[in-house]
Formats: structure tokens, sequence, C-alpha cells
């Protein structure tokens, strides 16, 4: 499948720092992707360079098979929700869901060719300049000799007339040919002024375009006339095109609203919806423009736990009716577990794993993954030999890896997969210095060699008391020291 959106060697910096630091990544049609990390990791900078509300320092961001770093916000086939929402307080709902559509002025071909017009205009005056600058030098030199003449006290006046002769034959002959230079200019300026008209003409027509073409749009706006009793329905001019607009405005409209459950609240003020109604507003406002790519920065961070856990699953749905690809940023791994397709774990502008939310979480690939995605017990070891590792004093079995016989690993473990059990069953045993109830599990916090281990379990065991603990060898994950690919290989 060819990716809809391609990041190569992406690099960016604000002043000295390097917030993204040669980010490769393909994201493909319908995915939902999130971009997770901490504050400063440089997930938003990404998002917003896909955007265009920042460009590149180096790299190239495709769309479509397309470069588009020098593409403006407002011409690439993106929409984005913001964080802060971005509404406007003077337009009730419905007008904020409808400006996108009523402000529909031009659309990305238009703007291809504007673009592709201002491009060639700047190019001929650039090279327009540098002739004639390079005509003023050498003028410049032909005459500075003569000056010095004109300026010497001690010249006569025949050879000063000489002189002063020469530099308005030399003053002539450049502008002669700066006027040349301007001829030429304009008559290229001319063709590609020329060209970008005829370019534009063969531009479909903005909301026309939008809402299915021209001759569509024709015979919708001669069955309107024809339902509401008009005179001669055939002939159809400007005002009944726009009576047309207007309607498939509204229906959009009114479909992106029942799309987030807002329908009814057309006419309400901003001021008059809650939180969690104004982030809908604003994904409908995204959304009825039919965008291929829908970019939400962190849009979910200002709402209560219960709206963003109900929003979670709300947009999950939205995206799979829509249709449309998804990049979402959080810092909220929760949100992305339960939202994503693939998730990209950032560090320092630099992605440090990529995969499922399933791959993530049972196979970190370095220390701060496996901090970062959850909670983990990262204990060190030493893998013996094939299917046996050494921790915390024992060896156990593990499957599912390939490493050097000897070799020094990371040893992970969830809190969840540890196996509370009979002392006489353990396969090693622990004292419980903390016992918390959280609802669904009791957290443990068990001392092992000196070391504190966190364990999930249904078990009541109380504080000061010693807990057998076992740990089933599919559980176990191990990682390489330095953080780089581990092998894995199929569990027989």
């Amino acid at each position: 499948m060819q990716p809809i959106i391609e990041l190569h060697n992406i690099v960016k910096y604000y002043g000295d720092n390097c917030v993204v630091d040669g980010i490769n990544l393909d994201i493909y049609p319908n995915e939902f992707v999130t971009l997770l990390g901490p504050s400063g990791c440089g997930k938003t900078t990404t998002l917003r360079m896909i955007a265009g509300f920042e460009y590149p320092n180096s790299g190239e961001i495709i769309v479509n098979g397309k470069i588009i770093n020098e593409l403006p916000a407002y011409a690439r086939p993106v929409n984005t929700v913001f964080q802060r929402y971005a509404l406007f307080p003077h337009l009730n709902v419905f007008e904020n869901v409808a400006f996108g559509l009523r402000n529909y002025a031009r659309n990305a071909a238009k703007t291809n060719c504007k673009l592709k017009y201002t491009r060639s205009v700047e190019n001929e005056k650039i090279n327009y300049n540098k002739l004639v600058d390079a005509e003023k030098e050498k003028y410049q030199k032909q005459t500075a000799d003569l000056f010095e003449v004109l300026n010497d006290k001690n010249a006569t006046a025949i050879v000063k007339a000489d002189a002063k002769k020469k530099i308005n034959e030399f003053k002539a002959e450049l502008f002669s040919k700066i006027k040349v230079f301007k001829t030429e200019l304009n008559g290229k300026l001319k063709e590609i002024k020329t060209q970008y008209k005829a370019d534009i003409k063969e531009c479909p027509s903005g909301l026309v375009d939008f809402f299915g073409g021209k001759e569509k749009m024709l015979q919708e706006a001669i069955e309107d006339k024809k339902r509401f009793g008009k005179k001669n329905p055939e002939k159809v001019n400007y005002f009944d095109m726009r009576r047309t607009i207007n309607r498939k405005i509204e229906e959009a409209v009114s479909e992106a609203l029942k799309m987030v459950n807002l329908s009814g609240f057309e006419k309400r003020t901003i001021d008059k919806i809650s939180g969690g109604q104004m982030q809908r507003v604003a994904i409908a406002r995204a959304i009825v423009l039919k965008p291929k790519i829908l970019l939400l920065d962190e849009p979910l961070s200002a709402l209560d736990l219960k709206l963003r856990q109900n929003m979670q699953y709300e947009l999950k749905e939205m995206q799979r009716n829509l249709g449309i690809t998804f990049i979402f940023v959080t810092h909220d791994q929760e949100e992305a577990m339960v939202m994503s397709d693939r998730i990209i774990v950032m560090k320092d502008g630099v992605i440090q794993q990529q995969g499922s939310p399933k791959d993530i979480y049972n196979e970190p690939i370095n220390r701060y993954v496996a901090n970062f995605i959850g909670e983990s017990n990262i204990i060190e070891g030493v893998y013996l030999r094939k299917n046996i590792v050494h921790f915390l004093g024992a060896d156990w079995k593990v499957v599912g890896y390939e490493f050097d016989d000897e070799e020094k690993v990371d040893v992970v473990i969830r809190p969840e997969d540890w196996d509370v059990v009979p002392l006489e069953k353990a396969h090693i045993v622990g004292k419980v210095i903390s016992s918390i109830f959280k609802g669904v599990h009791f957290e443990l916090i068990v001392e092992i060699e000196g070391q504190e281990f966190i364990v999930h379990t249904y078990e009541d065991v109380k504080t000061g008391e010693d807990v057998g603990l076992k740990i089933d060898e599919y559980e176990i994950c191990l990682m390489k020291v330095d953080g780089s690919c581990k092998k894995i290989v199929p569990i027989e």
C-alpha cells in the first residue's frame, strides 16, 4: 500500500536547539497514528510541519506522492483540531462549523497554479536584477578612471571634455541594455500571466467542485427551482446557484454535527456549551471539509477524566466511519493505547519505537519506552543460554528471544504479569512493604534482594507478610542493554 504521508529525514531547529532530529516515517490511508511522548519531544512540531504551520530546515514532507514543503497550510489536504479548539466566540455552533465551507474560495489546484505563477515571476525578476547588476558593475569599471580624470585639477579642459563624452557614451549604452532587459522581462511576464490564466481556467471552481462539479450543481439548482415553483427552471443564474450552494452547506454542516452527536445545537453560542461540546464542534468544523488527513493536537487534554475517556472511544469510532487518516498528538499513554492503530514513541526529537499498542507494550525496545508506556519493573539480568535468563538470584525460562550466551540484558516484567502463589510453589519470595487497594486489584510494593518491585494482584496480602512470586515464561520481556534492536524468534 502506498503511504499517504511520508517524512524523509525531517530536521527542525529553533535557534540552536534541534527539536526534530532526522525523523523518517510513513503513514498509510485510513490509519490512526499517535505521536506519543513527553513535553518537548518534538511531537507537536512534527504535526505542525505536516500541517504547514512550521517548515522543516531540511528533509521532505510528501503527501500523496507530492513534496509539499513549500505549500502553505491552507493549500494542504489536511485539517487541524487544535488543543485550545480555536472556535470563533462571535459565531454560533452552525456558523463555526460552516466557516470553512463559506470561505472555500480557492481549492488546492488553484493555489498550486498561483504558487507556480508567483515563483516564475520571482525567478524572472531575479534574473533581470542579476543582468542589470552585471551591467552596472561593468559601467563602474569602465568609468572609474574617467571620473578620476574629471576630478583631477591638473587635467586640461580638452581631456576632461573627452572623459565626460566617454562617460556619457557608456551611460547611454548601460541604459540601452537595461531597456532591452526590461522589454524582455515584460514579455516573459506577459507569457507567464497568459499561461497562469489558462491554467486557472482548467481548475475547478471552489464550492461548486467541492459539492460534485458544475453539471451536478446545475442539475440540483434546476430541481430546487422546480421544487419551489420558480419560473423558467432551466435558466439558472448566479443567485439560483448561490441558493443551492447554501442548501448544500446546511446539509453538510447538519451531517457533520450529527456525526459528533450535536444535532439540535446549531443555534447555540460558543459560551453556552460545555468543554466536551466545544471539542466536538472543533472536530465537526474539521471534518465538514472532508479532508484526507485530520491532525489532532492534544485535543482532549482540557477535558475532565470521564469525558476524556468517552471522547477517546468516540474519536476512534468516528475515524472508522469517516475512513480518513488521523494523526493524533498526546503525552497520555492511555489515550494512545485505546485509540491507535500505530504508536510512534518520541524522545528528544527522535523516534524511539513504533508499532501497534500491543507490540509497544509487550515488546519495548529500551528502558525509556518500557517506563513511558505503562508501569514496568526493569531488572538487570544475564542471558545464560538458549531460553534461560538469570535475574534476582534465580534462573528463569524465557521464550521468543535470541541473544549471545552470557550477554547482559534488561528484563522487563509488567506489574500484572507477576503471579502471587503459595510460598512452597514460589520461584522467589519477597516481603510486602506496601499494599494499596485500587478497586480492581491490590498494588503491592514487594522487596526482593534489596530492590522494590510493583506487583498487581487480586490477593489481599498484608503489609509485612512474605509473598511467593512466579512468572510465566511467556510474560518475561528481554531488551538489549544499549537499547538497540533485539532479535525476536518464533515460539516453537
